[in-house]
């Protein structure tokens, strides 16, 4: 992949199709090899490494209460536990893990609830960078994420009791951020739920300039708390200098972040009002449809649903819950039936999606894998 001084500048969202020797995928067959193609592009440019332990270093207990992992890999050692609430469910249950606020379990899907780490300060901490060290270059939100497959890990290990194949993560704001990113880099995980996400989550990071530029930046999300990568990004953007951003250079950028998750189930939920100008509502509209419009190439436009309302930040709106209950009935659940797919705003004066995308979104012959 070309370094940084090698890319070119491109206001519009980068063609998800199109392979790095240059080459346009023309079947779904495709997909599989260029999806890795994008993840490595987004490990490199955007997200920065997330390192996988090795083979039964993952290690703990489940119960109907609690889920206690530990990790121990040469010499070095973390843990951390998360709380379990069965709600009804039948074992083994779906679940929903949440970092605290963002989409709410319906009965009969179990709630796993963890604390995110906490960025504010600048200081790396929480299990990840015990175990891997504070110099490690990954963000919180690779860390967070990090958390998530090793529950996930864990479960597969156990699966009596919480089924690892009927998993959904969700958070708001910037728990929020984490459980995307989850979602992006672990596709065991059925259901991705992001919730008022914003720079560092479901916005592409560089229409914020283009549309949204009294929002959060993206030089935000490697200085005020570092979301992402200061290696990866930081050649794209200057921390607390929004002159210095040249993320229209990116080769990459959130929509197809957000095309990894299919055809596992996506489910964003958005807030444009403009009493909340750091969700930068305007790009996420533009990023939410860009992200659609993949999933429908790929044959699968009914796993993606958006929803926008306009209200208190993280508060969820009862408005959201047809949607939510149709997307878990059909990715945890399994009714494949059920009509999902929804995409809707109440965001006044929306800009055009394909104004700022010009690729070609028709459907692909084949099938998908």
């Amino acid at each position: 992949m070309p370094e940084y001084s090698a890319l070119k500048a491109n206001s519009k969202l980068p063609d998800p199709f199109l392979k790095l020797d240059g080459s346009r995928i023309k079947n779904k067959s495709e997909w599989a090899c260029r999806r890795e193609e994008i993840r490595q592009q987004l490990i490199k440019y955007v997200f920065g490494e997330k390192p996988i332990p090795a083979k039964g270093s993952v290690t703990g207990t489940v119960s109907t209460t609690k889920i206690s992992v530990k990790v121990s890999e040469g010499g070095k050692s973390c843990s951390f536990d998360v709380t379990v609430n069965m709600n009804g469910a039948t074992q083994p249950a779906p679940a929903i893990i949440s970092y605290g606020a963002g989409a709410s379990a319906p009965t009969g899907v179990a709630k796993i609830t963890f604390t995110a780490i906490e960025g504010g300060s600048g200081a790396k901490n929480g299990p990840f960078y015990t175990f891997y060290g504070s110099n490690h270059p990954a963000g919180y939100l690779i860390a967070q994420a990090w958390q998530i497959s090793r529950i996930i890990d864990l479960l597969e290990q156990n699966p009596g009791i919480i089924d690892p194949y009927r998993i959904a993560v969700t958070g708001c704001s910037r728990n929020g951020k984490g459980a995307f990113i989850g979602g992006v880099l672990d596709n065991r995980i059925a259901l991705t739920i992001p919730v008022e996400s914003g720079i560092g989550g479901t916005v592409a990071l560089r229409l914020v300039e283009q549309l949204d530029p009294k929002g959060e930046w993206p030089y935000h999300a490697i200085s005020y708390v570092r979301w992402l990568s200061e290696v990866a990004l930081g050649k794209f953007t200057t921390g607390n200098n929004a002159n210095a951003d040249n993320t229209d250079r990116l080769p990459v950028d959130i929509h197809s972040a957000m095309a990894l998750i299919a055809p596992q189930g996506l489910y964003i939920v958005d807030n444009p009002s403009g009493n909340y100008a750091g969700l930068d509502a305007r790009s996420a509209w533009v990023t939410g449809n860009a992200g659609k419009a993949i999933f429908e190439a790929l044959g699968v436009g009914d796993h993606f649903a958006y929803e926008g309302a306009s209200g208190s930040h993280c508060q969820w709106r009862t408005q959201y819950n047809a949607s939510l209950n149709a997307m878990i009935d059909k990715f945890l659940k399994g009714n494949k039936s059920v009509n999902t797919g929804k995409v809707n705003t109440d965001l006044g004066n929306k800009p055009d999606p394909k104004q700022y995308y010009d690729w070609d979104a028709t459907e692909l012959p084949g099938e998908l894998w």
